[in-house]
This record gives C-alpha cells, sequence and structure tokens, in this order.
C-alpha cells in the first residue's frame, strides 16, 4: 500500500479510479485513506494531488482518530456497558499474559487484552472481540431455538443465518434460509426466541394471514406479549 509521508509520520492510502468521478477527491474514515480519481488519471498525478493536500490529510487523520478513540472508550474501555440479553452489563478489561483479546461473561464483561497493546490498537482489538463474541451467541442461540421449534412445527428450514440488515429483525429467503439479524442477542432472550418462531412459522404460511398468526400461536402461546417485549425493546435501543 503507498504511503503519504508527512515530517515523521507515515499515513497508508489507497487509490481508487471511478468512471463517474469527474475530479480527484480524499476520503478519510476510521478504516484509512482513500483517493478517489478520475479513470485515466496517472500515478504521479495522484501523488501531486494528495502532496498538495498533505496538511489537509493530516489534521483530518488526526481528527478521526481523536474522534474513534473517544468513542471506542465509551464503548469497550473498562467501566464502559454493552447490552446483552436485555441486560447493561459492565466492562472489565485487564491486560493478562495472553496472545490474543479473551473475553468471558459471568455479570459483567472480563476481557483480558494482550499486555503489549495499548491506545488505539487495545480499543480496536476489545471491539473487534467483543463483535466476535456477540456474533457467536447470536448464531448458538438462533440455532438453539430454532431447533427447539421445528419439532413443534414439523419442518425444517434450508438453513439458519445472521444478518445485518437495516430493516428487519429476522425473515426467510425464497430458499427457505431463516435469517436474524445479530444484535437481537443484545436484546431480552424472549424478544429473540420470538423472532425466531415467527419465521419459523413461514415455513407454513409466507404471509400474515390469520392462518399464519393460528401457526404461531400453536408454537408460541404468548407471542404477542413478546413481540410487545421486541418493540419497547428496540425503542430504547434505537433511542441509545
Amino acid at each position: 500500500m503507498p504511503v503519504l509521508t508527512i515530517g515523521s509520520t507515515d499515513i497508508p492510502y489507497s487509490v481508487r479510479f471511478s468512471r463517474t468521478a469527474t475530479a480527484k477527491r480524499i476520503v478519510v474514515t476510521p478504516t484509512g485513506v482513500e483517493v478517489i480519481a478520475p479513470a485515466g488519471t496517472d500515478s504521479d498525478g495522484v501523488r501531486a494531488y494528495l502532496h498538495h493536500k498533505r496538511r489537509w490529510v493530516f489534521d483530518a487523520v488526526r481528527e478521526i482518530e481523536a474522534k474513534h478513540r473517544r468513542l471506542l472508550t465509551q464503548q469497550y474501555a473498562s467501566g464502559a456497558k454493552l447490552q446483552y440479553r436485555g441486560r447493561w452489563l459492565m466492562l472489565e478489561v485487564t491486560s493478562a499474559p495472553v496472545d490474543s483479546v479473551q473475553v468471558s461473561c459471568r455479570n459483567k464483561f472480563h476481557i483480558a487484552v494482550p499486555e503489549e497493546l495499548e491506545g488505539l490498537a487495545r480499543l480496536e482489538s476489545v471491539r473487534r472481540a467483543v463483535h466476535v463474541w456477540l456474533h457467536e451467541r447470536a448464531l448458538r442461540d438462533l440455532l438453539r431455538f430454532g431447533r427447539r421449534y421445528e419439532r413443534v412445527l414439523g419442518q425444517k428450514p434450508a438453513a439458519y443465518r445472521l444478518s445485518d440488515a437495516k430493516a428487519r429483525w429476522g425473515s426467510l429467503t425464497s430458499k427457505g434460509t431463516v435469517c436474524m439479524h445479530w444484535r437481537l442477542v443484545q436484546a431480552p432472550v424472549a424478544a429473540m426466541e420470538y423472532v425466531v418462531a415467527h419465521e419459523l412459522a413461514h415455513l407454513v404460511h409466507r404471509n400474515h394471514s390469520p392462518q399464519f398468526w393460528a401457526t404461531l400461536t400453536t408454537l408460541m402461546p404468548d407471542w404477542e406479549d413478546r413481540k410487545r417485549l421486541l418493540e419497547r425493546w428496540e425503542l430504547e435501543h434505537r433511542a441509545v
């Protein structure tokens, strides 16, 4: 990856050539610096443009890093709180003689971090490890609930999959795969279970007809209470 050197600071960057771009521009995000240039722009032209914008790039990278560090500190440093199964649990982050970040949860999140990790790298490592841990628990719960209601329904989906959909907590694909948003692992367990049962009921009725709700009632007689619980949590979740 090419590097822009400003004083004693090296800033890696990537270049993307676009047929729709009419002028060169620079995008700075927490994940890196990208130069977008019109198709056909030569490398010398990109380097000259970056050199001309070097002070802006330097200031933008520092500003993004500072904001990102503050956000990560609020969410992933010791004393921060993370929602899991409807409860806000505190993070206890400590340095330890481990090769990678270790996450466990017993009334609070216990996170052991390699001793050599510091600063932003430490926070990023904690964020990634917690993200993986939550995904693993979400998939485990999805499979557990799915198999429970398969037996009652007498039908099985083609597969189970976690999603990151923007508009839906759950869905059933045309090929019969039950999808559940991984963030539901942060919701009350009863709310997550409702979403899984709801999508499995769509194996029988791919609509919201009276027959669908009757099937869901067979699977989960108290689904209306659980649905309201999900809606209340969703309002609180979006407000955070």
